[in-house]
């Protein structure tokens, strides 16, 4: 019995150091790339849109293969093959069209609506309210010479201009980039989750 408590404490301690550490999301424009980091649980990597990479996921240390999405010059009859179920037969859909059908017609009611709206008004503020600035850099070079010049000066002039978190300059060069880290908690999205709950027509 006491080992059973203990394992269970263990277990209850190393979720509660989970969902109190922030999950960390980086930008980076030069790498072409955005990171998603979750203290040991999960770290993921993927391509900004339109641009060619892979992704990679990893859990607990371990990565997870993912699916690709299928090549533009795949033939039209392998796609139709790999959508289709094993058998060839049409998996049902009246299940989906039924709950879609049910959603519907609760939107359509005005005071459902209106309830819906609000609650998720709320969800997105306390949620926004958890999200942090880690850092911002970003390099910026404009087409014009002089307007460069203006722009650098006022950078100088102002808060960011340098920093350890934030730091926007002009390179003269004609290269533009952007690195964006942020960090938000997990609790707090739960919280705010479990405080819209109540509040949804049912």
């Amino acid at each position: 019995m006491v080992t059973l408590l203990i394992v269970l404490g263990a277990i209850v301690f190393l979720l509660a150091v989970v969902v109190f550490s922030p999950v960390v999301i980086a930008l980076d424009s030069r790498n072409r790339q955005v990171r998603v980091r979750w203290l040991f649980v999960m770290e993921f990597e993927a391509p900004l849109p339109w641009t060619p990479g892979r992704k990679r996921l990893t859990l607990f240390q371990r990565p997870i293969p993912l699916c690709e999405p299928p090549s533009p010059a795949q033939p039209a009859e392998v796609k139709k093959e790999a959508a289709e179920p094993a058998g060839g037969k049409p998996a049902p859909r009246k299940r989906s069209r039924a709950t879609g059908r049910f959603f519907v017609r609760c939107l359509g009611d005005s005071t459902i609506r209106q309830t819906l709206a609000h609650q998720v008004a709320k969800f997105i503020r306390r949620v926004s309210g958890s999200v942090r600035m880690n850092r911002l850099s970003s390099d910026i070079s404009l087409p014009d010479p002089a307007l460069n010049g203006m722009l650098a000066g006022a950078l100088a002039a102002s808060n960011w201009g340098g920093g350890e978190r934030r730091k926007i300059q002009v390179n003269f060069t004609g290269e533009n980039s952007l690195f964006f880290e942020f960090r938000f908690h997990p609790h707090r999205v739960i919280k705010a989750l479990l405080l819209c709950l109540p509040g949804l027509p049912y």
